[in-house]
């Protein structure tokens, strides 16, 4: 979801250009690595998430050059943002119905998981073991749990949506750049070489993905709790809330949440148009940073201190829209018959 930039080639000492390929690659790609190899690789269900969400950057990548193959082929319009806006809506909703999938991956993991443990409170009744919690079954069981939660699921699937986002974009480029001899620049950036710019980008991508994710995981997950329409509005004022919720436990802050994604990578592939004009890059450059930092701003204004759903929360609540957890948070909690505020809800309702 970024516009290519001009380049033409000069030469460069043969150990500079090696420095030169080995600097970029460190800007471009330290990030995934680091990321991959100390927390997703170590949890065999996060690398699961992780390779899966990869899988479906690839889906987005075919459905939005099949979207430009005909704007470009078959219509004749080459206009730029014909590429930009279906890249940046397919990746959108490939990040959605991700999500989705994940949801419903998660209900059959703990409807397991609680099959698991009644069959283990009838097996081991009145083991040592079991009284202990030192079974290893019960281990495994709270290690599962405390993987698959949304903030963890979600900086999975960033880190493998936008991994092979930084793969594909600038992996073919450092491929080319370690076979050959000469060094690509751009009227973009005359001084300061092709490889070097596409790092930069690569590496505000990657960490946009990974918000990205993160925001989609929290609306997903409110739009599935929250039902539509109904309730008033005076919960959603944010001059109520704390910083860190200013979105709100609500649907509308689901909403606000998709939006948050939609408008930002919008800005975000934008701002890489300036690339095709001379010294574009003053200009793509800041403004692709200054997107970065904005949509993390937002992530910890909006959403950071609320992001963890309450249990059973892949179930739709009986709740008007304006409905917060946050209103609620005195009654959260076992009530005199010994059931759960949420829960409770739920009984009353079925």
């Amino acid at each position: 979801a970024h516009w290519p930039q001009k380049k033409t080639t000069s030469t460069m000492a043969g150990g500079d250009s090696i420095a030169l390929v080995v600097g970029s690659a460190a800007i471009g790609l330290a990030p995934l690595i680091f990321f991959f190899t100390q927390i997703i690789y170590p949890k065999s269900q996060l690398l699961i998430v992780s390779i899966t969400a990869a899988f479906f950057y690839l889906l987005s990548s075919v459905a939005s050059g099949l979207c430009w193959y005909i704007f470009n082929d078959f219509i004749g319009i080459s206009w730029k943002w014909f590429a930009i806006a279906p890249a940046v809506l397919c990746q959108f909703l490939v990040r959605v119905g991700f999500v989705k999938l994940y949801h419903q991956v998660e209900q059959a993991v703990q409807e397991s998981i609680a099959v698991s443990e009644a069959e283990r409170e009838e097996n081991s009744s009145g083991d040592d073991n079991a009284s202990t919690g030192t079974d290893p079954d019960v281990a495994a069981t709270a290690k599962l749990k405390l993987e698959l939660n949304d903030a963890a699921s979600g900086l999975a699937a960033g880190v493998g949506f936008g991994g092979m986002h930084a793969i594909v974009f600038f992996g073919s480029l450092l491929a080319s750049e370690t076979a050959t001899t000469g060094v690509l620049y751009q009227p973009s950036c005359p001084y300061v070489p092709s490889l070097a710019v596409s790092a930069l980008n690569c590496c505000s991508f990657f960490f946009l993905d990974i918000m990205w994710m993160l925001f989609t995981f929290f609306g997903v997950r409110r739009r599935v709790i929250f039902p539509r329409g109904g309730g008033n509005l005076n919960d959603m004022n944010p001059r109520h809330r704390q910083f860190g919720s200013y979105f709100g436990n609500t649907r509308m802050g689901g909403n606000m949440s998709l939006i948050t994604v939609l408008v930002s990578h919008f800005m975000a592939a934008g701002f890489t148009t300036f690339n095709q004009y001379n010294h574009g890059c003053t200009f793509s450059l800041p403004l692709l940073f200054s997107t970065v930092l904005s949509v993390l701003w937002l992530f910890r204004a909006g959403i950071s201190k609320i992001y963890k759903p309450l249990p059973y929360s892949n179930q739709r609540l009986s709740l008007p829209a304006s409905f917060s957890y946050a209103s609620h948070a005195s009654r959260v909690g076992e009530n005199e018959n010994g059931m759960d505020y949420v829960e409770q809800m739920r009984t009353s309702d079925s």
